[in-house]
């Protein structure tokens, strides 16, 4: 499954797009797996100690964190340079650009856009949402496990 939205920087329209591919580019180049990057990239704490993540006591350390703000970037330039490509744009997008281009007081706000797109793309469609065949082997392989308690 692919997710696609667009962001702007730098005044350019840019549309970020994340598939299976892009996972592969994203743990090459940051050095972590999709579900890593919360911690890896966006620095996802929770505020306080009820142990129970929701929105209004999540916090993210990205603006605060170098490292995070380059791996950021570097995360962009990969889900952007895709949406680019698949839009039959030059993907042309660097690290270096990116970071100039992105208003400081605005780096929480372009880590959420890409936290959401990937959330997404990582959520399994219900079967209502499927389009066209389903895939039987996967059905049935998914029947063949126990339910779990």
């Amino acid at each position: 499954m692919e997710e696609a939205m667009n962001i702007k920087i730098g005044g350019r329209e840019i549309p970020l797009y994340y598939s299976t591919y892009e996972t592969i580019a994203i743990q090459r180049e940051i050095g972590c797996t999709a579900f890593q990057l919360k911690d890896v990239v966006f620095g996802l704490k929770l505020i306080d100690e009820d142990g129970e993540a929701k929105l209004d006591n999540l916090r993210m350390e990205v603006a605060n964190d170098p490292d995070r703000m380059e791996k950021l970037a570097k995360l962009i330039k990969i889900l952007g340079n895709a949406g680019l490509e698949e839009a039959g744009q030059e993907a042309d997008l660097t690290e270096k650009w990116i970071l100039r281009n992105i208003k400081p007081a605005l780096i929480t706000v372009y880590a959420v856009t890409v936290m959401a797109l990937i959330s997404e793309g990582n959520t399994m469609e219900k079967k209502s949402e499927r389009k066209g065949d389903v895939d039987e082997i996967l059905e049935e392989e998914q029947a063949k496990k126990p339910p779990r308690s």
